[in-house]
C-alpha cells in the first residue's frame, strides 16, 4: 500500500471536530478556500475550478482542486439517444457548481421514501434533477498538472442503473486527491428509460445510452484528463453496486485501445426487473405516441419529468439491451473464457451485511413471510436446498461466536419471529452478493491472466447508521474509501476507528490504482491456500482492517448458491 503525501493525524481529532462542523456544507465543494482559482484548457475550451479544503477531514492542511460540473458530452443530449461531443465554449466555464443528477426512478410509495431517505444524498438535501446532466466532476492535488501528472481513479456510482448521480456527498473526491495524491473523476451517467428506453427505433449498438455515456466519459477522459494533471495510461476504473456492474460490462467487452489499467469492483450486483420493450410500449401507449408516425419523435416531445412520474407511479422497470456491445449479461464468462476479458489486476469485494439496507427499505420482518420476502428480493428460489442451507449456517461461524442455528431456524416458518428479523439479511446478502462475487473472481482466477483480490467490509460506525440494526450495509463501505463519512450528524459522531479504517482504506484504493500490479496487501485469490480475504474495518480483527481471513468463513453457503446462481444468469 502506498503512503500518502499528505497524512492526517489520528491524535487529536475531537479538539477539531467541533470547530470545524460550521465549514461542512450540503454542497461539497461550494467554498472556496483561496484567492487563485485552478484553471485548465482543454479541447473544449477554459474551465475554472475552485480550491477546496477536504470535507469531513479538519486535520489535513492541504487543499484539492475542484473542478465541478464539466461537459462531457452534449447536454442535454438528444432524449434515449447515444452521446455526443460537448460544443465548446468560447468564454471560459465556471467550473464551481455540482451538476443535475440526471432524471432518476426511484420505487413508488413508502419503499421509494426510504429509498430517497437512504440512497439520495443521506443527511444533506437532495440534488437537483435534469435531463441537461451530463457533466463530470474532477478532482485534483494542487500540485497536478501536465508536468506532473497522477494517477487518476475514474467512479461510477451505484443505484441499480435507475437512480444515482455523481453529486452526492460521499462521492467528494478531495479527500482521496489530498490524502493520497491521485486524480477522481466521477462522471454522471443516463439511468431508467432515459438510459434503457429498448426503444426498436433507436440502431442496435446504440440502445444502452446510459452505458455509452460512462463509455463516453471514460474516452473524455482519454483526451483530456492531462490538463488537470491525471495520467491517461494509470486511469483504475472503480464503482460500486450498478456501478461496479458496469464496470464489470467495461471488462468483459473493453474498448480498444484500452483505457483504464485496472478495476476495483465494490458489492457488484444489479436486477432491474421488468421486459424493457413492453414497457416501452407501456410509455408509448399512455402518451399517445405509439401510432404516431415516428413513435420516439412523439415521445421526445414529452415533457421529462412527465415520464418520469409515470414509470415511477407504475413502477415498470427498464434492463439494458442485450447484445448491442455495452451489456454483456450472460456473456460474461464466454469473454473470460475466450480471453476478450480485460488482463488487468482487480479487486472486487462485498460488504457482510449487504441487504440489511433492503430489508429496512422495504419493511420486511412486519409479520409477513419471510421466505417469500427473501425470494421476491432475491430472485431465487432456495426452498429445495433450504435444509441443506440451514445446517450449513448452523455449522459456520460467522461474526464472531452468534448462535447462527438458532437465529437462522426461524426463517422458513410461516411467520417471521424476532431473531430472524436481526439475522435474515445474511442468506440474502450472500445469495445476491457474496457467492455471485465469488463465483465471478473465481472464473477470472482459472483463467489464468491476471491476478484477483477480495475483501469484506464488515465495519459498522453510528453516523452511517441512518436505519436500525444497520451492519454493514449495502453502500456502507464507500465513506470509508472516499474519506467521506460525517463527522457528526444526527445518528453519531465519527470514532477514532472510523477514522483509522478510511484512512487505511483510502490507502488500499489508491495504493491499488497507483501500483495494481503490487495488490492492495494481502494475497490475492489461489496463492495462500483459502487464507485471502482481506478483513476490512472488524474491530474484533483489527481496527485498519489488515487482517486476512479465511475465504470459507464468507463463503461457507456459496456451494449451495453457486448453482442457483449460475443457472439463472445471475453469477457472472
Amino acid at each position: 500500500m502506498a503512503t500518502s503525501t499528505i497524512r492526517r493525524s489520528n491524535g487529536g481529532w475531537l479538539l477539531y471536530l467541533f470547530g470545524f462542523l460550521f465549514l461542512l456544507s450540503p454542497s461539497f465543494a461550494e467554498k472556496t478556500t483561496t484567492t487563485t482559482n485552478p484553471t485548465v484548457t482543454i479541447a473544449s475550451g477554459t474551465v475554472i475550478g475552485t480550491a477546496t479544503g477536504v470535507l469531513n477531514q479538519p486535520t489535513v492542511k492541504g487543499l484539492a482542486n475542484a473542478y465541478l460540473g464539466v461537459p462531457f458530452a452534449s447536454s442535454p443530449p438528444l432524449r434515449f439517444a447515444p452521446p455526443t461531443a460537448p460544443k465548446p465554449w468560447s468564454t471560459p466555464l465556471v467550473a464551481h457548481t455540482l451538476p443535475p443528477a440526471c432524471l432518476q426512478q426511484f420505487a413508488n410509495g413508502s419503499v421509494g421514501e426510504k429509498e430517497k431517505a437512504y440512497f439520495n444524498n443521506p443527511g444533506y438535501p437532495p440534488p437537483p434533477e435534469s435531463e441537461d446532466c451530463l457533466y463530470l466532476n474532477v478532482f485534483a492535488p494542487q500540485d497536478a498538472g501536465p508536468a506532473k501528472l497522477k494517477s487518476v481513479m475514474f467512479f461510477l456510482f451505484g443505484g441499480d442503473l435507475q437512480i444515482g448521480t455523481a453529486s452526492l456527498a460521499t462521492y467528494n473526491g478531495s479527500s482521496l486527491a489530498v490524502n493520497e495524491d491521485v486524480v477522481v473523476v466521477v462522471p454522471n451517467y443516463r439511468t431508467n428509460i432515459f438510459g434503457f428506453s429498448n426503444s426498436p427505433e433507436i440502431p442496435v449498438g446504440q440502445q444502452n445510452s446510459g452505458l455509452l455515456d460512462q463509455r463516453f466519459a471514460l474516452q473524455w477522459v482519454q483526451d483530456n484528463i492531462r490538463a488537470f494533471g491525471g495520467d491517461p495510461t494509470q486511469v483504475t476504473i472503480f464503482g460500486e453496486s450498478a456501478g461496479a456492474y458496469s464496470v464489470k460490462q467495461l471488462l468483459a467487452n473493453p474498448p480498444s485501445p484500452l483505457p483504464f489499467r485496472a478495476a476495483i469492483l465494490e458489492s457488484q450486483q444489479t436486477s432491474v426487473p421488468g421486459n424493457g420493450s413492453e414497457n416501452y410500449d407501456k410509455v408509448l401507449r399512455k402518451f399517445a405516441c405509439a401510432d404516431a408516425p415516428s413513435p420516439i419523435g412523439c415521445l421526445r416531445k414529452v415533457p421529462g419529468t412527465d415520464i418520469q412520474a409515470y414509470i415511477t407511479d407504475n413502477n415498470i422497470g427498464f434492463p439494458p439491451v442485450e447484445g448491442d456491445g455495452t451489456y454483456m449479461a450472460s456473456k460474461t464468462l464466454p469473454s473470460i473464457k475466450s480471453g476478450r476479458f480485460a488482463d488487468v489486476p482487480i479487486l472486487i469485494g462485498t460488504n457482510a451485511d449487504e441487504f440489511q439496507v433492503f430489508l429496512a427499505m422495504t419493511g420486511t420482518g412486519n409479520g409477513s413471510d419471510v421466505v417469500g420476502s427473501v425470494l421476491s428480493l432475491t430472485g431465487l428460489d432456495i426452498s429445495l436446498i433450504k435444509d441443506s442451507l440451514l445446517a450449513s449456517y448452523a455449522a459456520s461461524s460467522v461474526d464472531g461466536g452468534i448462535d447462527v442455528a438458532s437465529q437462522y431456524v426461524p426463517l422458513f416458518s410461516h411467520h417471521l419471529t424476532l431473531a430472524a428479523t436481526d439475522h435474515c439479511h445474511r442468506i440474502a446478502t450472500d445469495i445476491a452478493f457474496t457467492c455471485t462475487t465469488r463465483t465471478f473472481a473465481n472464473a477470472i482466477v482459472a483463467a489464468r491472466r491476471q491476478p484477483v483480490w477480495r475483501y469484506r467490509y464488515s465495519a459498522s460506525f453510528p453516523d452511517l447508521s441512518f436505519f436500525p440494526n444497520a451492519g454493514a450495509y449495502h453502500s456502507s463501505e464507500i465513506p470509508s474509501a472516499w474519506g467521506t463519512y460525517p463527522l457528526a450528524n444526527a445518528w453519531g459522531i465519527a470514532t477514532p476507528t472510523q477514522v483509522a479504517l478510511s484512512e487505511y482504506m483510502q490507502g488500499v484504493w489508491a495504493g491499488f490504482a497507483k501500483d495494481p500490479s503490487a495488490g492492495p496487501g494481502w494475497p490475492k485469490l489461489g496463492s495462500a491456500r483459502g487464507k485471502e480475504l482481506g478483513e476490512l474495518g472488524n474491530p474484533q480483527k483489527n481496527a485498519r482492517g489488515g487482517k486476512t481471513i479465511q475465504l470459507n468463513k464468507a463463503d461457507h453457503a456459496c456451494a449451495l448458491l453457486d448453482p442457483l446462481n449460475i443457472a439463472s444468469g445471475k453469477a457472472y
